[in-house]
């Protein structure tokens, strides 16, 4: 139902990687939890809602502070790419600032976007459109005065925001309400959320992807108070219990929990990448 490919090298900076999603007509949604990434879809065929509201055929989902649903009509297809929050400010300069947003691609500001955008629509299968979008985020890399520099400057953000209080207020140049102030206007949430929401997405993923772990020792390896301080958030974020999570996404038969599944392939790539 969906193919999780990881990044080619140039590309890993910016993008988790990209998916390819062919969703059967009985599969009438999709669940996605809360997410500090944003992701660029191309939908090729079917329509997906959310909140009763039809999704451009080519757009771009914010980061969010909530689990979401999307409802599908008839059979869903789609190939897209996962940035990235450092990515945002860099090549999508029309997100920086958006939550729990959806924006066509259309209306993102990006010139090269509507010939990209073609060359995905007339590619003859899903690695030829995948190629296409490769090649449009390198080309907005290449175009961009200065697009790496501000990639290394957000990554710094982020890695103060995950490193806590004691990151913030050692920010150089930047007090801990300045700080905050900035990180807000880059991505529409707190530097608290952005630290909640990426270690309840580093526990979800590790949790697909590991073997069953205890829930008291998972919750203590990934810097939870306890376990009940984990089940909270999971319920908040995703929607659901942990248990039930990782049972619905196992499923052999399409699960609208398919996002999760994709999560777990991520962190596998990621931890193949860190043992070479």
């Amino acid at each position: 139902m969906q193919r999780f490919v990881p990044p080619p090298c140039d590309l890993q900076p910016w993008l988790e990687g990209a998916v390819a999603v062919d969703s059967p007509a009985e599969l009438q949604g999709s669940q996605f939890p809360a997410m500090v990434g944003s992701m660029l879809v191309v939908r090729l065929d079917g329509e997906v809602l959310r909140g009763g509201a039809l999704l451009p055929a080519a757009a771009w989902i914010s980061a969010s502070t909530v689990a979401t649903a999307y409802a599908h009509r008839g059979r869903v297809r789609a190939v897209g790419l996962m940035l990235r929050p450092e990515a945002v400010p860099s090549l999508l300069a029309a997100g920086r600032g958006l939550v729990n947003a959806v924006r066509p691609m259309a209306a993102m500001a990006v010139p090269s976007w509507a010939r990209a955008e073609q060359a995905i629509r007339a590619a003859p299968d899903d690695e030829a459109r995948l190629g296409a979008l490769w090649q449009f985020v390198r080309g907005e890399c290449a175009s961009q005065a200065q697009c790496a520099e501000r990639l290394v400057q957000a990554r710094r953000l982020l890695d103060r925001a995950c490193a806590g209080a004691e990151g913030v207020a050692a920010h150089p140049g930047l007090g801990p309400r300045q700080f905050e102030r900035r990180f807000v206007a880059e991505w529409g949430m707190t530097p608290k959320q952005f630290q909640v929401i990426a270690r309840f997405s580093t526990t979800l993923q590790h949790a697909m992807a590991g073997p069953p772990e205890p829930g008291a020792q998972l919750a203590a390896d990934q810097g939870y108070y306890d376990q009940s301080h984990m089940a909270r958030d999971m319920r908040r974020l995703a929607g659901q219990p942990l248990l039930g999570l990782v049972q619905e996404a196992a499923q052999r038969s399409p699960s609208a929990h398919w996002p999760l599944q994709v999560g777990a392939e991520v962190a596998q790539a990621a931890e193949s990448l860190r043992r070479r």
